[in-house]
């Protein structure tokens, strides 16, 4: 993952599913948990879950923050804020009082942005050709 990667340090990742590693079950946790495998069932936590570019989630996904990088193939629910990387994909809905997509990020489903102020971010890249300054 890219930008996301220097908000979390080693020490306060509690958990980690390396890439080429499989589970299957429903996964509680508090603190930050960063999946790079493939993860069959329910997520379930108050706290900061991080999907990487190479994770597979086949199952709903209900936690405080998430952060997706890889594919997920379920509803996504947040408390707090849903941020979906360029290498990001969901199929399913996203619930969420903040929503950040960046471009390239692939969303098929329903977007639910809820609370009283909601807030959307769309992150662009820069563009290649700068606009003519008259």
């Amino acid at each position: 993952m890219k930008k996301s990667d220097h908000t979390y340090n080693d020490r306060e990742i509690r958990a980690f599913l390396e890439e080429g590693c499989e589970f299957d079950g429903k996964l509680n946790f508090s603190g930050v948990v960063r999946l790079n495998g493939r993860f069959h069932g329910d997520i379930d936590s108050e706290d900061t879950l991080i999907i990487g570019e190479t994770a597979v989630v086949e199952g709903n996904v209900r936690v405080g923050i998430a952060i997706i990088g890889g594919k997920v193939y379920g509803d996504v629910i947040t408390k707090h804020c849903t941020e979906i990387l360029s290498s990001g994909y969901i199929e399913g809905s996203v619930t969420s009082p903040n929503l950040i997509t960046h471009e390239g990020a692939q969303i098929f489903g329903q977007m639910n942005v809820r609370r009283e102020n909601p807030k959307l971010t769309i992150v662009q890249l820069a563009s290649k050709q700068q606009p003519a300054q008259q």
